[in-house]
């Protein structure tokens, strides 16, 4: 594409690792990953060693399209309140997926507000996405190179897979 298409970055652009994270903000396994990596991840995006890129993928079925139009609200251009608004919207998940009126009304309450070159951005992650094999959410890249991870997994059992591979990174 011609047009840059920015993402939600954490970190340095200097790091020595690059996690990529396709995730949607309507999937259950996306709200564990993130709950269990932001802890993780966070001493390493501070000391500079770790960049997070954060794609947030738009599906279309159930609860997934909801938190389609949630990341239509994301504002990449505040990487660590939109981080906050994120992880913030990933938590209380079931309270907003039931239906589109109350999806907009969460949007609404966190004061957050649909952002122009959504549709840009949304184009370029779906073709990335198809391009690299990217089938469901949350699924990571490290590197360039696909993590695989236990998805439905427990919280302890996502954590120890990734300590290992960032520890070893």
């Amino acid at each position: 594409m011609t047009n840059e298409v920015r993402h939600l970055v954490l970190g340095s652009e200097e790091a020595a690792t690059t996690v990529e994270s396709y995730i949607n903000m309507g999937c259950p396994f996306c709200s564990t990953y993130i709950e269990v990596i932001d802890e993780i991840f966070a001493p390493h995006i501070e000391s500079g060693e770790v960049k997070h890129i954060i794609k947030h993928v738009d599906r279309t079925n159930g609860a997934l399209l909801k938190g389609a139009v949630a990341g239509t609200y994301l504002n990449i251009h505040e990487p660590e309140k939109t981080y906050e608004d994120m992880k913030h919207l990933l938590e209380t998940r079931p309270e907003w997926t039931a239906s589109f009126e109350e999806a907009l009304m969460k949007l609404e309450t966190l004061g957050l507000v649909e952002q122009e070159g959504h549709g840009a951005r949304s184009k370029e992650i779906l073709d990335e996405a198809a391009e690299r094999g990217v089938r469901v959410v949350p699924t990571v890249f490290i590197d360039g190179d696909k993590f695989d991870f236990p998805v439905k997994g427990t919280n302890e059992e996502i954590a120890e897979a990734f300590r290992g591979k960032i520890e070893s990174s």
